[in-house]
């Protein structure tokens, strides 16, 4: 029972370190925006995983069983997963990630509601009513990419504890009705690892079909600070060199022959037909864009990079991950292919939906028909397993 809660626990958790992981960029976007929020930051991201924490913590019935929600998202039973991600199941936690407003609720007199993260923020002020709800929804996109870039990162262990492991009777019985062979063959540990190495890339296939479906509003957003902590002090002194070349462009003569060179190389031209005009331009162009960064800079303390999509770089990172054991793993084709054939089957169930904000600040949903969840056919897929060989 002991080894059961630790490993609740530990996906617990990891879970939640991945989805603070999403919350944390997304609110250094939002104090981008407005950098008034960036005071209740870390009150907020402690309430909200707190809030996680109970939510995933929780229950869900499945006929007669009772399965905690962390260890669903952190199992290969992808009809669970389903249920507790699709926004019109009974199982779905959408409604307690992102509770139902409480229009026009009875109020006796001195007495103040406070039933969620809303309204507890908006009792101290109200504009920051669609800020909490925002940072509700973030939940909902990230908490099933949160959980499978953990599920990742577990399976990459497993494999590497797999490589050198002694193949036990147990381990054997554990894999043999987890690949549904119906012989009492002994497997290999190449079998096993071929089995194993289709799982890290259908984690990879699921989250980058994710990626294909996001709005471009649902991506996580990502500017990495550059230079160092003596960024801005470097951009200050970048910036004033431009500002004297600048200057010495505008005297007659000041394109002299060392300065076209340099700005032949600049413009992607010969030397000869540089024109003082286009290098003016260009020193102008900088001036402006270094003048917008240092403003950025001061208000900060720290010069940004472009931004970029940090879940399509989290996926390129997984790819990289799966073609490394795709070249060094023993892999045994036959039960690679068998392997994929039973996760293409077991995909096909309803994905979750993306809430959005309507007009009058309530969330809806866009509904998505499931399709019928296949049988079953792996032995783990019975429920969420946590114990056996798969976790030793």
């Amino acid at each position: 029972m002991e080894a059961k809660e630790d490993l609740f626990h530990h996906r617990m958790e990891g879970i939640i370190a991945e989805l603070s992981s999403y919350f944390e960029i997304r609110y250094q976007q939002i104090t981008r925006i407005k950098l008034g929020l960036k005071s209740m930051y870390a009150d907020l991201l402690w309430q909200q995983m707190a809030k996680v924490r109970e939510v995933i913590s929780g229950e869900k019935m499945f006929g007669p069983v009772r399965v905690r929600v962390a260890d669903i998202l952190g199992s290969r039973d992808e009809a669970k997963r389903h249920a507790v991600m699709g926004p019109i199941d009974q199982s779905s936690i959408l409604n307690e990630l992102i509770p139902e407003q409480e229009e026009g609720a009875a109020r006796r007199p001195g007495f103040l509601s406070v039933r969620t993260m809303r309204a507890l923020y908006t009792s101290v002020d109200p504009s920051l009513g669609p800020v909490i709800e925002l940072t509700d929804i973030w939940l909902w996109w990230d908490i099933l990419d949160a959980a499978d870039v953990f599920n990742s990162k577990e399976q990459k262990k497993l494999i590497e504890r797999l490589k050198g492991a002694e193949i036990t009777a147990s381990v054997q019985n554990f894999y043999h009705g987890a690949m549904g062979w119906r012989d009492d063959r002994p497997l290999t540990r190449e079998e096993i690892l071929s089995f194993e190495f289709v799982y890290l890339e259908s984690l990879w296939k699921n989250f980058m079909q994710r990626r294909a479906e996001d709005k471009s509003y649902m991506m996580v957003i990502k500017r990495e600070p550059i230079g160092g902590e003596d960024s801005v002090d470097e951009l200050i002194v970048t910036l004033s060199r431009h500002i004297t070349a600048r200057q010495r462009l505008g005297h007659e003569g000041g394109l002299d022959d060392r300065l076209r060179e340099y700005y032949a190389k600049v413009l992607k031209c010969e030397a000869a037909q540089v024109k003082g005009e286009q290098a003016i331009a260009h020193e102008d162009l900088a001036i402006i864009q270094l003048r917008d960064d240092l403003r950025m800079g001061l208000e900060r303390g720290e010069v940004l990079g472009a931004p970029y999509d940090y879940k399509q770089r989290q996926g390129e990172e997984m790819a990289r991950d799966v073609e490394a054991y795709r070249q060094s793993l023993p892999l045994v084709k036959a039960v690679v292919e068998s392997a994929q054939q039973r996760a293409a089957v077991k995909v096909g169930s309803a994905t979750p939906s993306a809430p959005t904000a309507t007009p009058s600040g309530a969330v809806e949903t866009r509904r998505v028909e499931p399709k019928p969840a296949p049988k079953p056919e792996l032995a783990m897929q019975e429920a969420p397993s946590e114990e056996g060989p798969i976790y030793f």
